[in-house]
């Protein structure tokens, strides 16, 4: 794991990022509990992605997937169309 979050931390990947043509979400943290993308870098990513869709979590940190699974799940059905809503 170490290995592998050693690239992330010497080089972006925004080249590879603003490649990507199927829609994307981005979910995150709301900031207060530790998340690891700020606000300055998501208004990157949307800048290069004008089309993404974002949802921030109220009362997680960089785990959403462990602390709120059930609404996480929602947040993707919905994204994926299948929320029954």
């Amino acid at each position: 794991m170490v290995r592998s979050l050693d690239e992330l931390s010497r080089r972006s990947f925004w080249e590879e990022w603003g490649a990507v043509r199927c829609p994307g979400l981005v979910v995150l943290g709301d900031g207060r509990e530790g998340g690891i993308i700020g606000g300055d870098e998501y208004a990157e990513m949307v800048r290069v992605r004008p089309g993404l869709h974002g949802v921030s979590l109220p009362g997680t940190g960089h785990d959403v997937h462990l602390e709120r699974p059930g609404v996480l799940g929602g947040v993707i059905l919905d994204f994926l169309g299948q929320g029954g809503s």
